[in-house]
């Protein structure tokens, strides 16, 4: 498949109503074509089946919204060594310009649970940066693959070290510690009791538990005292 193919079938599922919304929703410059997510998981899929995806590294002219969140989808599945792969993840953190671009590729980069020890260490250096979507990219990636009863106390010493350096850092902390709070609501609880976190941090924290449909009625009662 070449570039000239993979330009036509974002053209092609763009939809100028969802281009707006979208757009909407990420305060960003970034073009924004409107092509759904399961549409491009499903098309990131077919491009590493046929091998294609590295011409989205290898012709880098096309700086939408849809073709960056590509590269992050590909990366995935295509079959890399693991030191590789982590060298294609380098290059598709700093392209990370709003949470979207951040959150969706997280969640499909399963691989680190089969090693996760060596993840971990790979992301330390994201959660250390002073860049806001580095730092959320580690956080989301705790979140999603590491709340583990394993590993949840190194997590939260993360989240709790972790001066955020803008807000999107800021939310995907609470996210993780509100995540985190379903089931180590005692662990969590305690961290929020400590006066640990930034206000920032502590208020969005405490908004999502409260938002949660995981959390039972006591707890939010617990938390709501916290907040008041």
């Amino acid at each position: 498949m070449t570039m000239e193919q993979i330009i036509s079938f974002l053209e092609k599922h763009a939809e100028p109503e969802y281009a707006a919304f979208s757009a909407s929703l990420l305060n960003d410059t970034i073009t924004v074509r409107g092509v759904r997510l399961p549409l491009l998981r499903k098309f990131a899929r077919q491009l590493v089946k046929e091998g294609a995806w590295l011409r989205l590294w290898e012709e880098d002219t096309d700086r939408s919204f849809e073709m960056i969140l590509l590269k992050g989808l590909t990366l995935a599945g295509a079959k890399l060594p693991e030191e590789e792969r982590w060298e294609y993840i380098a290059c598709y953190v700093p392209l990370i310009t709003n949470w979207a671009l951040c959150d969706s590729v997280c969640t499909s980069l399963r691989f680190v649970r089969r090693e996760p020890e060596s993840a971990w260490q790979r992301l330390q250096p994201y959660w250390l940066s002073d860049h806001e979507f580095a730092q959320r990219f580690a956080v989301v990636m705790l979140l999603d693959h590491f709340l583990t009863s394993d590993y949840i106390e190194r997590v939260l010493e993360v989240l709790t070290s972790l001066q955020p350096a803008g807000y999107y850092a800021a939310v995907a902390v609470a996210w993780a510690l509100s995540v985190a709070f379903v089931d180590f609501p005692e662990r969590v609880y305690a961290l929020l009791q400590s006066g640990c976190l930034s206000d920032e941090v502590q208020r969005l924290t405490l908004r999502k538990i409260i938002e949660s449909r995981r959390v039972s009625d006591s707890w939010k009662e617990c938390i709501r005292a916290l907040r008041n």
